[in-house]
């Protein structure tokens, strides 16, 4: 749940923990509550004068983050054009009161949601409008992630072949450390291995996967004939992917690169730009339904929004 205040949360926060019995009901019936009277514990009152007496600035300062992230979400709704039917919301408020009748039963309560509200002072109104506010929220900020989260295009799918001029992991601590001779003789050695290897290719004498998995050093790769994922660009080393994405059409092969992992073949699979509109949709609400479902992540997108709010506050402002 987003909004904290009024929220179903609040009644299995306080609510017995373990397989605890319900507790007995009094034999006496308690005299009925007059409208000034907003709680009443052990017999004992506390009334509307009461909480005005315990209010203060401090106290209105921690209500009003809550009633500002209420008045974020009611604005960015209406900035994305987003709504709540009233069928959706039924049927949202439904779930959640079972949720909550069976977390209740799990703690030991056995009670309908109105009793449960009526147990902890809540009412029917205010549970609507806190799930209101979350759909209200949750379908903001899906819209919000529909524009920021970049789709294929711009991207490519590569295949490429590495001949390593240094070692790719950790040197096992028994190895002696290579000279800059040792060094600079094997990036010779390898650029003339990686060039036979492309004149091979080039003669349809090799294919291409088949010599990514017999001679490329990147054995994750390698293993798969030299395919890499789906990848934009910011990602790879600067000089692999210059000549990457230069490349037009898929099939194409770069000529051999050097990057500071040793000499490459590149080959493009895919462009991001060339595929359906129906798969170009697929992986853009994947994309989305992933952020959009990462804990948290409506809360933090609320709270980044109310950061950047102007907010003020009135010094002289008389709460009552």
């Amino acid at each position: 749940m987003i909004v904290s205040t009024m929220t179903i949360a609040l009644v299995l926060a306080v609510a017995p923990q373990g397989n605890k019995k319900p507790a007995a009901k009094p034999s006496a019936k308690p005299a009925a509550m007059s409208s000034s009277v907003i709680a009443r514990y052990n017999g004992v009152n506390i009334t509307a004068s009461d909480i005005k007496k315990q209010l203060s600035g401090t106290l209105a300062r921690r209500v009003v983050p809550e009633m500002i992230q209420k008045i974020v979400i009611e604005q960015e709704a209406k900035k994305a054009g987003v709504s709540v039917t009233a069928s959706e919301l039924a049927e949202k408020v439904k779930e959640e009161k079972a949720k909550v009748v069976a977390q209740m039963a799990q703690s030991g309560k056995m009670m309908t949601f109105a009793e449960i509200t009526r147990e902890f002072g809540l009412t029917d109104a205010e549970v609507t409008q806190t799930v209101r506010l979350n759909l209200l929220a949750r379908k903001s900020f899906e819209k919000f992630l529909i524009k920021i989260v970049p789709g294929r295009e711009g991207q490519g799918r590569f295949a490429h072949i590495l001949l390593a001029t240094q070692p790719l992991g950790p040197t096992p601590e028994q190895a002696t450390p290579m000279t800059p001779e040792q060094l600079k003789k094997k990036e010779e050695d390898q650029k003339v291995r990686v060039d036979q290897i492309l004149a091979d290719i080039k003669a349809g004498k090799l294919k291409f996967d088949e010599a990514a998995k017999q001679f490329s050093d990147d054995k994750g790769s390698g293993a798969m004939g030299g395919e890499l994922p789906w990848v934009g660009k910011g990602v790879f080393d600067q000089d692999f992917e210059k000549a990457a994405f230069a490349l037009q059409k898929p099939g194409d092969i770069s000529p051999v690169i050097k990057s500071q992992f040793g000499w490459h073949i590149i080959k493009l699979l895919e462009k991001g730009s060339d595929i359906s509109a129906a798969e170009k949709a697929k992986y853009k609400k994947e994309q989305v339904n992933a952020k959009l479902n990462e804990p948290q992540a409506v809360q933090k997108w609320l709270g980044e929004m109310a950061r950047n709010a102007k907010i003020e506050f009135n010094p002289n402002a008389k709460l009552f």
